[in-house]
């Protein structure tokens, strides 16, 4: 089929938009970027142009906008207040851009665009060590040592920007990419089913890209937009853009001199970008569009067509009339536009007001679904425009318990955090204030609320029964109430069992989880997987049940077992059941049973080309039967009013949007569809689940066997909070304490090689690392560079030690004029952290550093048998430090040894001082006392 173009007959009703953000200053670290500015010149010139252009003028917006707020730092009552680290560089700073303000633009681009979106982003990139979870860095963006979130104040392509733009009403979405590891957002691209997505970034994954030149704007824009503006003979559309731009940065490099190829993935067909020279200027546009005016949200928006009309018309008509014609042809289109201002009325400014915002924070199970939902609120006034705007946002739930526990917080952040860099932040950990809280279960709710009835320092106040027990001092105190309205969905947590593994139907429903999961473990090998329980309550729901029919004491063995079978744990059930979809993990998703909502394992159940199937299903992944334990408690989605202590401006009106909100999400049949189309349960008459309706997923013929129409409510009916209070302490406590011993390469190069001594030398990673040991670990340093045939010495003896005294130690140390003795130092490292262990789950960490010399002097069937050994059990972590560059390369051996035993390889690409903390952390006790 021809490629979609936005300047088409067909498509001149309909709203387009491009979101162009442009990153040029920077208060940290970072450098500032000012070629930015000229990539936003040369991309409005290049989508608006008159002859070649596909979009108008007055649909840019435009981040930031001429004449911006030069300051950093969030805006308003909401965001805190106070200066963000560094100083400006330079004598006048570029406008400050704020990652709320980026992400409330494409909020309002995936509700008001139903033609072309076009987003563009240049600044700086930032990923993790392996790789994954690119985020965008904006003015005030830093990176921090916290591992659970290194990067505060930017906006994750994987977690922000992708689920925004999966949800696009727009025909075609096109997302270009200008900035350091812009590549790497293609590991997380992930369209909607059937929906048309570009993405075209600016180099490969893993490839970083010089900054450019403040004159003439980087390279890679500047070679697009000569694209798009002299294109001849025919429209230049993405895969001719993608074709040209590869030839146009061909002779270049990027950093490092890696070869500079753009890269791309397209879900569709294809879209025209640019028309060529020698095309006509846009027709005119209709007098109204389609959908109404847009929701306001940036300084910079469309005016009504209507008073676009006489300087549309001219523009496009004017250069092929003579003078005499145009002048009478003007007073034709005059007296058209006022027939048009009569008709439809003065303009009144030609904007919509901006309508009131209510900010919903979600569980990230339910994200895409209570997504959904909002944007099919209907609330507008008669005139077609928004009342209120639903913002979607979600959060771990022990974060999002935790914020609301501390929610002063919010307005007065902790002077300080500990050198781990684990402190909390709501405004980092979970987002904006929230107007409401939709937690995937009612647990949600009463762990926020425990021991705080009273509004004091324990937690929320709470307008229904509150649990009772005070769970202990949290960093903050409570300036909310939380206020349960109700239900709007429900769906059971099952243990979704593969339909070739043999189990008794009559297990299918109540009995508890430990009965089922022992009787199909007798059966047949099977691994027992579920999300993150720091990520999702119906995760941490589950593990509480899996510990309880564990036994005391074994939360290490369950966790161990699962590290071994996939690590690391996806956060949401759906991420773990595309894991399993991929096929490649040694036919693990034919072993594993999962516990999961009903609702997940529903679609991921649907055949191939069923509405409601997952982008990411595939037909590796086995067809399973959902099994209910009757003591893991039903999701039940519970609507919870937030209100702050002080916020009295618009209190009323806030007060009634959310409970309008609340009773058409749980009454009005086209809110209960979008969660029923989902696989949920809608809200029964009594307020229950209700039975499926027969075109629920639940009842489509592919879940005819695997799901139950009739199931047992589970609760929760009594206060759950000092159960899953205790289930995520014996979760995170159950690595530890632990074993870690350092193998130290001490040989001569490492001084020759300037890596021994001073910041960021082997002596100094290791002493910094220790902070993250505590008085319950068995720690010990061994040095490596001995004479042939001698065992590697200890300058910490293996066994409890001081912090001081071992950091003392390992300052002091010498090199020594000897070859490092790698193998023979990591089989007696091995032996040491597998022997005298008190408990076969107690976690162990082997981290080796070296200047990677006589590390890769180990003969290759030296090195096959030492990774052979790395993946036996009981396991040891094995952390590779490298501190020579592309010593983490795949296929090295300090990479090979990593992933055989679920470790980490680091290299000077990292931020080894910060990323070893972290590793040593996992496994240490130092950060928990």
């Amino acid at each position: 089929m021809p490629p979609y173009d936005a300047r088409g007959e067909e498509n001149g009703r309909k709203r387009h938009r491009a979101v162009l953000i442009g990153v040029e200053h920077y208060t940290g670290t970072r450098n500032d970027l000012p070629a930015v500015a000229t990539n936003l010149r040369l991309m409005r010139e290049a989508l608006t142009a008159e002859r070649t252009g596909v979009l108008g003028p007055d649909d840019l917006v435009v981040i930031p906008a001429d004449g911006a707020d030069t300051s950093s730092g969030p805006k308003g009552p909401d965001m805190g207040s106070g200066p963000k680290g560094g100083t400006p560089k330079g004598p006048a700073p570029a406008p400050a851009v704020d990652p709320l303000r980026v992400r409330a633009a494409l909020a309002a681009a995936r509700r008001d665009v139903t033609g072309l979106l076009v987003v563009y982003f240049a600044g700086h990139g930032i990923v993790r060590p392996d790789g994954s979870d690119l985020n965008l860095m904006f003015t005030d963006s830093r990176v921090t040592r916290d591992r659970h979130h290194p990067f505060v104040d930017t906006l994750s392509w994987r977690g922000d920007v992708m689920p925004e733009l999966r949800n696009s009403r727009a025909d075609w979405v096109v997302v270009i990419l200008d900035c350091c590891f812009a590549g790497n957002a293609l590991r997380a691209f992930s369209p909607a089913a059937g929906q048309n997505f570009a993405l075209l970034t600016a180099a490969e994954p893993g490839v970083e890209i010089p900054p450019g030149d403040p004159r003439t704007g980087t390279e890679f824009t500047a070679a697009l937009h000569r694209l798009l503006t002299t294109g001849e003979e025919e429209p230049v559309t993405f895969t001719r853009t993608v074709a040209g731009i590869r030839r146009a940065m061909a002779p270049l490099k990027a950093v490092d001199g890696h070869p500079w190829i753009p890269d791309e993935l397209r879900h569709g067909d294809d879209v025209v970008l640019a028309h060529p020279v020698d095309a006509e200027p846009p027709p005119p546009t209709g007098l109204a569009l389609e959908d109404g005016p847009p929701t306001a949200v940036t300084t910079r928006w469309p005016r009504s067509s209507a008073q676009a009309l006489p300087r549309r018309l001219l523009a496009a008509l004017a250069h092929r009339l003579t003078r005499t014609t145009a002048v009478a042809l003007a007073g034709v289109v005059a007296l058209a536009a006022a027939g048009a201002w009569y008709l439809l009325g003065a303009p009144s400014g030609g904007d919509c007001a901006s309508p009131l915002e209510l900010r919903v924070l979600t569980d990230p199970d339910l994200k895409s679904t209570v997504q959904k939902a909002a944007d099919a609120y209907p609330k507008r006034d008669g005139h077609g425009c928004r009342t209120v705007g639903i913002n979607v946002y979600d959060a771990k739930a022990t974060d999002a318990v935790a914020a609301l526990r501390s929610s002063s917080l919010w307005q007065e952040p902790p002077a300080t955090c500990p050198a781990s860099g684990d402190c909390p932040r709501p405004q980092r950990d979970v987002g904006a204030q929230p107007d409401i809280w939709i937690p995937a279960a009612g647990s949600a709710w009463q762990r926020a609320t425990a021991g705080g009835a009273a509004g004091g320092e324990g937690g929320g106040n709470a307008s229904s029964a509150t649990g009772s027990g005070k769970t202990g001092a949290d960093a903050g105190r409570s300036v909310v109430d939380l206020d349960r309205l109700g239900s709007v969905a429900y769906t059971p947590m099952v243990l979704g069992v593969p339909d070739t593994m043999a189990l008794a139907q009559s297990l299918q429903t109540d009995d508890p989880l430990g009965t089922i999961v022992t009787a199909l473990e007798a059966g047949q090998p099977v691994e027992i997987l579920r999300p993150d329980p720091e990520d999702t309550e119906g995760a941490l729901l589950a593990t509480d049940a899996l510990y309880a029919s564990s036994g005391s004491g074994r939360a290490s063995t369950v966790e161990q077992g699962m590290a071994q079978a996939l690590r690391p744990m996806p956060s949401t059930a759906r991420e773990l059941m595309c894991v399993l979809a991929d096929g490649a993990h040694n036919d693990l998703e034919d072993r594993a049973a999962v516990l999961v909502p009903e609702q997940t394992l529903a679609q991921f159940n649907l055949s191939a080309g069923e509405p409601g199937r997952p982008g990411c299903a595939s037909e590796a992944l086995a067809h399973r039967v959902a099994h209910y334990p009757s003591d893991v408690p039903m999701l039940d989605l519970p609507f919870v009013r937030v209100t702050w202590a002080g916020a009295d401006r618009d209190a009323d009106a806030r007060t009634a949007a959310v409970e309008d909100f609340y009773e058409w999400l749980a009454t009005d049949p086209d809110a209960q569809k979008c969660f029923t189309d989902d696989g949920f349960r809608g809200v029964g008459e009594k307020g229950g689940p209700a039975a499926p309706a027969d075109d629920s997923v639940l009842r489509s013929e592919d879940n005819t066997t695997a799901v139950r129409e009739q199931i047992p409510v589970t609760g929760p009916d009594a206060d759950a909070s000092a159960s899953l209070s205790d289930t995520l302490s014996r979760y995170r406590g159950a690595l530890g304490p632990g074993r870690v011993l350092y193998l130290l390469d001490n040989s001569t190069s490492m001084a020759d090689k300037r890596v021994w001594d001073g910041t960021g030398g082997a002596k100094e990673l290791v002493a910094r690392s220790m902070t993250s040991l505590g008085a319950g670990d068995s720690y010990g340093v061994r040095m490596a560079a001995v004479a042939e045939g001698k065992p590697a010495t200890d300058l910490v003896p293996f066994g409890p030690n001081t912090r001081a005294g071992a950091q003392k130690a390992v300052a002091g140390a010498g090199t020594a004029a000897f070859d490092a003795r790698i193998a023979a130092g990591l089989d007696a490292a091995l032996g040491t952290l597998r022997g005298e262990a008190t408990g076969a789950e107690q976690p162990r960490l082997l981290v080796l550093v070296t200047d990677g010399e006589d590390f890769e002097a180990v003969a290759e069937k030296e090195q096959k048998r030492l990774v052979a050994e790395a993946g036996k059990t009981p396991l040891v972590r094995i952390v590779t430090v490298s501190l020579q560059d592309g010593g983490c390369t795949p296929g090295r051996f300090g990479e090979r040894l990593a992933g055989a035993s679920g470790g980490r390889c680091l290299d000077p690409a990292d931020d080894i001082a910060a990323e070893l903390a972290a590793e040593v952390a996992r496994t240490g006790t130092g950060d928990a006392e």
